[in-house]
């Protein structure tokens, strides 16, 4: 089975993807600053943490976002077949 290129399923996916890409992204710009900083200049690297850790949130929003539309699709297939 073949997917056009104006697939939904496609676009979404490509969403989630980039959604998820751009916290990864800098969590690890991020850590690798907080890492330099450690010795130098401390209070710059607990910065740095903290936008770690609030990236990391973000990631886990959506997850759960994502997590919860799969279950939401699972569910109306269910509702949906005869």
């Amino acid at each position: 089975m073949t997917q056009s290129l104006d697939d939904p399923d496609l676009d979404f996916y490509g969403s989630v993807v980039a959604e998820l890409r751009q916290p990864l992204t800098t969590i690890s710009g991020q850590a690798q600053l907080a890492k330099q900083l450690m010795r130098t200049d401390p209070d710059r690297a607990s910065e740095a943490l903290d936008h770690v850790v609030a990236q990391i949130g973000r990631m886990k929003m959506l997850l759960g976002e994502l997590r919860d539309r799969a279950r939401d699709a699972e569910d109306a297939e269910v509702l949906f077949k005869t």
